[in-house]
């Protein structure tokens, strides 16, 4: 049997794995790189940038249900979809992005991975929501 805590657990780690992996390029790329991040964040419906501001509230939500100072299966549920919302918005930024505009930002060759990168932190982040509703008996009925 899983402890209910481990899931929110994870869940906070992949939040604040999502939040540094979006922001990371703003430090790794030399200045030219990131004078060139608005055009690779522009693509989709809402850029990764803002798309931080759901993984931080997942991560406060997630934290009040392990803590007990929300009720465990209302932070379940909040967190779950949160993490739909962003990883949905998420997977239209990163398969919207076209490779020549990756391509212009730099010679960095994990620039190439990183969309994909942030994709699956949101997966991640969204499973573990899943995962703690599933601990607490949310989806069982």
């Amino acid at each position: 049997m899983v402890d209910v805590r481990t899931p929110p657990t994870v869940g906070i780690a992949a939040g604040i794995g999502f939040v540094i992996a979006v922001f990371a390029p703003y430090v790794a790329l030399s200045s030219s790189g990131v004078a060139a991040l608005e055009t690779y964040y522009g693509y989709g419906l809402v850029a990764p940038t803002y798309l931080t501001l759901f993984a931080l509230v997942g991560i406060v939500v997630l934290a009040a249900g392990r803590e007990a100072r929300t009720e465990p299966d209302l932070a379940a549920g909040v967190a779950l979809v949160i993490g739909l919302a962003a990883t949905l918005l998420t997977l239209l930024w990163a398969t919207g992005v076209e490779e020549s505009v990756v391509s212009s930002i730099g010679t960095e060759t994990w620039l190439a991975y990183h969309r994909w990168v942030v994709l699956a932190l949101g997966v991640v982040f969204t499973g573990t929501s899943v995962w703690y509703a599933d601990v607490l008996g949310v989806l069982r009925g």
